[in-house]
């Protein structure tokens, strides 16, 4: 049997035992904020777009997205705990590499990948490390939580990357839509 949602997120827990983040809490907060975010986002995909995505395997793969880089954790750790091939290739997708690219180079390689669930873990994490960024008062505008200082409308080059590249017409169809990465907010048409 595969394991489960939280057989992930402890498995993350232990692996990130004893990390902070850059503001001196527990890292596995920020795991839990990225996979809470993933959650709605991939269930949504799902549920109302129609996406052919497992929404748990997405999940499993934001609690598990910063274990290779950022700890001893190898694929065949992950394949040895039964996680499925799915999900390590979003995890593997989600890691820096060993060689030095640049932070461009691995949003570019990704998009194309056409991996929505490495997109949207990405899209989530790139998300929460703007808002935190953002000055008390301009976290939230009537069309929701904005990026680092921009307005509503703009978005920090991540984000711009990354919904730009969403925003393009895929080879099977249209474009992902917009609404999956603003789950209970509709923009305005403005």
């Amino acid at each position: 049997m595969p394991p489960s949602n939280s057989d992930a997120h402890q498995f993350a827990a232990q692996a990130h035992a004893g990390q902070r983040d850059k503001s001196g809490k527990p890292y596995i907060r920020h795991v839990n904020r990225v996979a809470g975010a993933v959650d709605r986002r991939a269930r949504q995909a799902r549920d109302v777009d129609g996406s052919k995505i497992d929404p748990n395997q997405v999940l499993q793969a934001a609690y598990l997205h910063d274990v290779l880089e950022d700890t001893p954790t190898s694929t065949e750790d992950l394949a040895e705990a039964g996680y499925t091939a799915a999900t390590i290739k979003m995890v593997q997708l989600l890691s820096k590499p060993d060689e030095g690219v640049s932070y461009a180079e691995r949003i570019t390689a990704l998009i194309p990948s056409g991996n929505l669930g490495a997109i949207l873990v990405k899209l989530s994490d790139q998300r929460g490390q703007c808002q935190r960024r953002a000055p008390a008062s301009a976290r939230e505008q009537p069309h929701g939580p904005v990026c680092c200082r921009h307005s509503a409308f703009e978005r920090c080059r991540g984000c711009s990357r990354i919904h730009r590249a969403l925003s393009a017409p895929t080879s099977d169809g249209p474009p992902m839509r917009f609404r999956v990465f603003h789950i209970g907010r509709v923009p305005s048409a403005g």
